[in-house]
């Protein structure tokens, strides 16, 4: 098997319990890279965990998404800078998630377990479930980047195609349009029905899902209570009609959705995405390490401002390869990673923020034509 963009899928049925990569050569890429951004840290005496920048990011994003929600209530408002307050609040709440869960769901938000168990939860304080994110993010998504039937972010939704060995729909024609205006409510089909279906799936990655009883109640508890701070207490306390305050929350996750479709869209399904179906005894051809760079995209990587606000998601080569260190680090370790790719005659892709969006629709218009 050869990495591309159009692999064929195998003809015999894929032993998806048994996944197997290369293993990584001693003086390969992978080897390499670690032992110099080891360097690096030990050299810079700096600790993989988050700095006093990155706390302090993550108390700005948070206290301004407070501050917002304590305004809403407080002043009285026309309509028009009513609905754009809940906007602002939701682009709030996406950045807070970025910098806080994120990293809390790799343990490297601070040194302390019980630290990251706690962030990790300021998920379901926003309306999502901090417990099945990490579950599928970490179990699914990063051990099997773009390997079809075991990555879940492949399988968002059957209304969209990504990839060609999804089956193809006659709606998918159409996909590179309706997706524009469906992004946008990405968030709140998450909040509403996303963590609901992913607690029924059987398996998630290659693993047979059993979700403690604890975590049901932890869900459905966390999702009354979400919905009781947004929408009945906003109820009780403003003297508005509740049609108002039902479309100011619908204008909430509409800007958590916009920010997410930027953030998100462009790590690992863009016109030069690669994705994988196993051979048939479940091997991968390539190791790890260069599976994670040749199935990953970087954008904007030397733009601050945007490594400020997506907290390193533009970093995605540099996260892939190293999970295990806060996003505060992924600029210096993006340089390392560069540099060794290029001695290695391997590719460092990456594109710009708004390039990488256009690519993902071009994707999605040549996927929408394209058969299985």
């Amino acid at each position: 098997m050869q990495y591309s963009r159009f692999l064929l899928p195998p003809t015999q049925p894929t032993d998806m319990d048994r996944i197997r990569f290369q293993p990584e050569p001693a003086n390969g890429f992978y080897n390499t890279l670690k032992c110099r951004v080891n360097t690096h840290f030990e050299q810079q005496a700096l600790p993989r965990y988050a700095t006093a920048g990155a706390v302090g990011k993550a108390i700005l994003f948070a206290g301004l998404f407070a501050a917002s929600y304590a305004t809403l209530l407080l002043v009285a408002m026309p309509l028009g800078p009513f609905l754009l307050l809940w906007f602002a609040m939701g682009v709030f709440i996406i950045l807070a998630a970025m910098s806080i869960v994120h990293d809390a769901a790799h343990g490297v938000f601070s040194a302390r377990p019980w630290v990251n168990m706690v962030l990790l939860r300021f998920a379901n304080l926003v309306g999502g479930d901090g417990y099945m994110y990490k579950y599928k993010h970490t179990v699914s998504h990063h051990a099997y980047t773009n390997i079809q039937g075991l990555d879940i972010d492949l399988e968002q939704s059957t209304m969209v195609r990504v990839t060609p060995f999804t089956a193809s729909r006659s709606e998918h024609q159409y996909q590179h349009r309706y997706m524009r205006v469906l992004y946008p409510f990405y968030i709140l089909f998450w909040v509403l029905f996303r963590d609901f279906k992913y607690y029924q799936r059987e398996k998630i990655g290659p693993v047979t899902a059993h979700h403690p009883v604890v975590q049901w109640v932890t869900l459905f508890a966390t999702k009354a209570f979400y919905f009781f701070y947004m929408l009945v207490v906003p109820a009780l306390v403003l003297h508005v009609a509740f049609w108002q305050i039902a479309a100011g929350f619908v204008c909430m996750h509409l800007g958590s959705g916009v920010v997410a479709m930027f953030a998100l869209l462009a790590n690992h399904a863009v016109e030069d995405s690669v994705f994988v179906v196993p051979d048939p005894d479940g091997r991968i051809h390539c190791s790890w390490g260069e599976h994670q760079l040749r199935t990953t995209d970087d954008y904007s990587p030397d733009s601050q401002i945007i490594s400020f606000l997506f907290s390193g998601l533009n970093h995605h080569v540099a996260h892939h390869l190293f999970p295990r260190y806060c996003h505060v680090h992924y600029p210096a370790i993006t340089k390392i990673v560069r540099a060794t790719a290029e001695e290695f005659g391997l590719r460092y892709r990456y594109n710009s923020l708004f390039g990488a969006l256009s690519s993902h629709f071009r994707l999605l218009k040549k996927m929408s034509t394209a058969r299985r």
